[in-house]
C-alpha cells in the first residue's frame, strides 16, 4: 500500500504539473487543449484499472495497461526533469538576471519550443531505450581459473540475470532470450536469480515453462534466487514462486546448495536475501573441495567480500540492473562496491551482470540488456 501510495502521487503531482506547463505553452485552441487534457485523462484511467484490476483482468488486456503505465511513468518524470530545470532557470534570472535581455524565459514562443523540444528528446528517448532492451547485447570475458580440474579444462558459461518474467516480459520474449541464449551453444547455462517478476499467474497463463525447458546444456542450467523470487502474495501459505522454479520450470534451483560437475568444479548457488532461512556461504561450503575451480553465483551484490573469503574463483551477480535507466546507472555507483561490469578481488573473478530483462518499464537509457558469456579455462 506505501509503495501503491507514493506512486500516485508521484503520478498526481507530475502529471498536474506538466499538464499546467503545456497547457501554457500550447496555443489556446480547443482542437489542441482538448486533446491535450484528454491525454492525461487517459493515462490516469489505466493506471488505476491496471492496479485494481490486476488480478480480474485477462493477460492481453492487463499486458498492455502495464506497458502503457510503466511507460507514462517514464515519460513524466523525464519530461517533469526538463520543465522544471526550465522553470529554475527562470526563477534564477529573475533574481540574478544570469542572461542577457533578449533571452525572455517568460515568453510564450520560447516556452513552446521549450516543451515542443523537451517531447521530442524524451520521445527520442525512449524509443532508442526500448529498442536496446528489445535487442540483448551478448560480451564475452576471457577468465583463466589456476586450479586442477581434471575432466573439464575449458567451459563456456552463458550467464542471464533479471529475467523478470510476467505481465511485461511474456512468453514471446522469453521465447527471444531462449533462442539468443541456445545461439552461444553453451557448455552450461547460470540464471543469476529475479527469475519471476512480481506474480506467478501470469507465467501460468502463458505456460512459460515450455521456453524454460528448452534451456539445455551439456553441464546443466541452474539458477538461483532472487528477491522478486520471494515477493509472495499474502494469501499464499508458502512461497508459491518458489515451489514452480523447483518443481516445474525444468531448471536445477540451487538454495544454498553446492554441486560437483563432472567431478571437475563446483557450482554454489545461494539464497536471496529476502530469504529468512538463508545461510552463511561458509556453512554451504562445508563439504566443497577447494582444490577444484569454484563458481558461486548469488543474486544481490551486496558482500563481496564473503565469496572472496570463502575461496570462490569466480563470483556471479544481478540485480543492480546497472540502474536501468539514466541517470541511475550514476546513482548505483555509490550504492555497491560494483554496480555493474568486471572485478577480480584477491583470487577471485567478480562479475555484476546488467541483467537480460527488467523489472517494470521497458527500456534502457544509458545501459544495455546482456547476456554474459564466460570463457573459462582452468589451467595448474
Amino acid at each position: 500500500m506505501r509503495v501503491f501510495f507514493n506512486a500516485i502521487v508521484i503520478q498526481i503531482l507530475l502529471n498536474a504539473y506538466i499538464y499546467w506547463r503545456g497547457r501554457q505553452a500550447l496555443p489556446n485552441r480547443k482542437f489542441i487543449q482538448i486533446p491535450f487534457a484528454l491525454i492525461f485523462i487517459f493515462e490516469l484511467l489505466v493506471y488505476f484499472v491496471g492496479y485494481f484490476g490486476s488480478h480480474r483482468l485477462p493477460f492481453e488486456y492487463l499486458h498492455d495497461l502495464t506497458w502503457i503505465g510503466t511507460s507514462w511513468m517514464i515519460f513524466i518524470i523525464y519530461t517533469g526533469s526538463l520543465l522544471l530545470i526550465y522553470d529554475l532557470f527562470r526563477f534564477i534570472n529573475k533574481k540574478k538576471k544570469i542572461f542577457p535581455p533578449s533571452v525572455d524565459l517568460q515568453n510564450k514562443k520560447l516556452r513552446l519550443s521549450y516543451f515542443c523540444m523537451s517531447l521530442l528528446v524524451v520521445l527520442s528517448s525512449m524509443a532508442y531505450g526500448n529498442y536496446k532492451f528489445r535487442h540483448p547485447v551478448v560480451k564475452e570475458l576471457d577468465l583463466t581459473i589456476n586450479k586442477y580440474s581434471p575432466e573439464v579444462k575449458e567451459l563456456k558459461i552463458v550467464v542471464a540475470a533479471d529475467i523478470h518474467v510476467g505481465y511485461l516480459i511474456d512468453r514471446d520474449i522469453l521465447k527471444m532470450y531462449v533462442d539468443k541464449i541456445m545461439e552461444q551453444k553453451p557448455d552450461m547455462i547460470l540464471l543469476v536469480g529475479d527469475i519471476i517478476d512480481y506474480d506467478l499467474k501470469s507465467v501460468r497463463e502463458q505456460k512459460m515453462e515450455g521456453e524454460f525447458k528448452r534451456l539445455s546444456a551439456p553441464y546443466g542450467v541452474f539458477a538461483s534466487t532472487g528477491n522478486h523470487d520471494y515477493i509472495q502474495l499474502a494469501e499464499e501459505e508458502e512461497n508459491e514462486k518458489i515451489k514452480w522454479l523447483r518443481d516445474e520450470s525444468g531448471l536445477t534451483l540451487l538454495q544454498d546448495t553446492a554441486v560437483f560437475i563432472a567431478n571437475s568444479f563446483y557450482v554454489v548457488g545461494r539464497e536471496d536475501d529476502k530469504c529468512l532461512t538463508r545461510k552463511p556461504l561458509s556453512q554451504i561450503m562445508q563439504r566443497v573441495d577447494r582444490q577444484y575451480p569454484i563458481i558461486v553465483i548469488n543474486h544481490e551484490p551486496h558482500r563481496l567480500q564473503e565469496e572472496v573469503a570463502a575461496g570462490a574463483d569466480i563470483a556471479l551477480y544481478g540485480h543492480t540492473h546497472d540502474g536501468q535507466v539514466f541517470p541511475n546507472n550514476f546513482l548505483v555507483k555509490r550504492l555497491y562496491e560494483l554496480s555493474y561490469g568486471y572485478k577480480k578481488k584477491d583470487n577471485t573473478h567478480i562479475y555484476v551482470t546488467s541483467g537480460l530483462g527488467l523489472a517494470g518499464p521497458q527500456y534502457r537509457i544509458g545501459t544495455v540488456s546482456e547476456i554474459m558469456v564466460l570463457n573459462v579455462k582452468f589451467d595448474k
